[in-house]
C-alpha cells in the first residue's frame, strides 16, 4: 500500500501534504494557477493522459507516480507568489455563474454575484497585470481549450519543453469527456452538473447579467478590458 496517498475513492487518490512539499519547496516547480470553475479538472486529466503523469494533489489515472507536473492552486486568498506559472481563466460571466452553482447560492442574488465578480477581477487583475515575480509564465484561456485546443495545448506543452503530438492530445480529449470528469471527481459531485436545467438557467443569468458582471470587472480594472474582447 503506498502512504503517501490518501485514497479517497477509486476514481482519484490524493496525496498528503508533506509529499505535496517535497516538490514544492523547489522554488521552481511549476504551479497551475486558477480561480475555481474555470476548467481545471479538465485541464489536468488531460494534462495528465497526454504528460503520463499527474498533477498534485490529485492523482486520476497514473496513481502510482512519483513525479508530477505541477502543483494545482486556485489562490482565492491572493498570496501565492511563484516564478513558474500556468495561468488558466476563463470569462467572467460564465465563472460567476458555475461559482454560483457551486455553492448552491441563488443566481439572481446581487449581493452574492457582486460578491465572486469582486473576487475574480482581483484574481485576473493579480494574474493577467499586476504580478512581477514570475519569470516563467503561460496565460490559456477555457475558451481557447474549447475552440482551438491544439492551439492552446501547444502552450503548455511549451510550458514544461515538451514536443506538441497532436494525435497524442486528440487521444486525450476523447476520454476526457463531461462524462469522465464527472465519473473522475466523485471526491467532489459538484464539478460537474449535467443537469438539463443547468443550460437553460444559464442563458437566463447571461441575459441578465452580463453588462452588470462584465462592467464591474472592468471598475475594478479597466485594463482587463483587452482580455475579453
Amino acid at each position: 500500500m503506498n502512504t503517501n496517498i490518501i485514497n479517497n475513492d477509486e476514481s482519484s487518490i490524493q496525496l498528503y501534504q508533506d509529499v505535496i512539499e517535497k516538490f514544492t519547496v523547489n522554488p521552481d516547480f511549476p504551479y497551475l494557477i486558477s480561480f475555481p470553475r474555470t476548467g481545471s479538472h479538465w485541464l489536468r486529466m488531460m494534462m495528465e493522459l497526454y504528460f503520463e503523469k499527474p498533477s498534485l494533489v490529485r492523482l486520476f489515472y497514473y496513481k502510482d507516480s512519483r513525479d508530477f507536473t505541477c502543483y494545482h492552486r486556485h489562490d482565492t486568498e491572493l498570496d501565492i507568489q511563484r516564478k513558474n506559472v500556468i495561468y488558466l481563466y476563463r470569462y467572467p460571466v460564465d465563472t460567476i455563474y458555475s461559482q454560483l452553482n457551486y455553492y448552491k447560492e441563488n443566481t439572481s442574488d446581487t449581493d452574492r454575484i457582486n460578491h465572486w465578480t469582486t473576487l475574480y477581477a482581483k484574481h485576473l487583475s493579480k494574474w493577467l497585470l499586476e504580478e512581477t515575480f514570475t519569470t516563467k509564465k503561460t496565460i490559456i484561456t477555457y475558451e481557447g481549450l474549447k475552440t482551438n485546443l491544439d492551439n492552446e495545448f501547444a502552450k503548455v506543452c511549451s510550458h514544461f519543453d515538451k514536443p506538441f503530438i497532436k494525435e497524442k492530445l486528440e487521444a486525450a480529449s476523447l476520454i476526457v469527456t463531461k462524462q469522465e470528469v464527472k465519473k473522475r471527481t466523485v471526491h467532489d459531485p459538484q464539478v460537474i452538473n449535467l443537469a438539463n436545467e443547468y443550460e437553460k438557467n444559464k442563458k437566463i443569468f447571461v441575459d441578465r447579467f452580463s453588462e452588470h458582471i462584465m462592467n464591474s470587472i472592468f471598475s475594478i480594472n479597466p485594463d482587463l478590458n483587452g482580455f475579453f474582447k
